[in-house]
């Protein structure tokens, strides 16, 4: 007797509503509520952020700095980021404005780099890298000299 309503029990269909996932989105009222506990959530989640976080934040950085400038009897300004500067007028190569484009028929072609002060070419002082360039011998007695530890393999 058991047995048998169990069965009857398991045959009978559920008939509880099943709503799909992708159906609650085609609900504009079913939406508009996740989108706002959505918006609730990460609203509280920034404001959470924040307070647990604010040691990386721009401003408590700003706050610090400033703090340790005035310990340090530094200005105020110092660590601030200057403008970048002109880089023509850092360059080593002596940068000219260009002359008027010329009129011929052939007004673009060669115009510029025909002239020896607009030269491509450039020869004078050159960059030495401290770190691929080989020393001289002379350089390399003196950093000899200031050596004061050995380290063997």
């Amino acid at each position: 007797m058991e047995k048998n309503q169990d069965y009857k029990e398991s045959k009978k269909v559920d008939r509880t509503l099943h709503i799909k996932r992708y159906d609650n989105i085609k609900n504009p009222v079913i939406f508009d509520r996740i989108s706002k506990e959505v918006i609730k959530a990460e609203r509280e989640a920034e404001r959470k952020w924040l307070a647990r976080y604010e040691c990386l934040s721009r401003e408590y950085f700003q706050k610090v700095l400033a703090e340790e400038c005035r310990k340090a009897a530094l200005p105020a300004d110092t660590f601030k980021r200057k403008p970048p500067e002109d880089p023509t007028k850092c360059s080593p190569i002596p940068l000219k404005p260009s002359p008027a484009v010329p009129r011929t028929a052939s007004a673009m072609v060669g115009w510029r780099s025909s002239r020896m002060e607009y030269n491509l070419e450039f020869t004078g002082p050159m960059y030495i890298s401290p770190k691929w360039t080989a020393r001289s011998s002379t350089d390399i007695e003196n950093y000899l000299a200031q050596q004061r530890f050995i380290f063997l393999g």
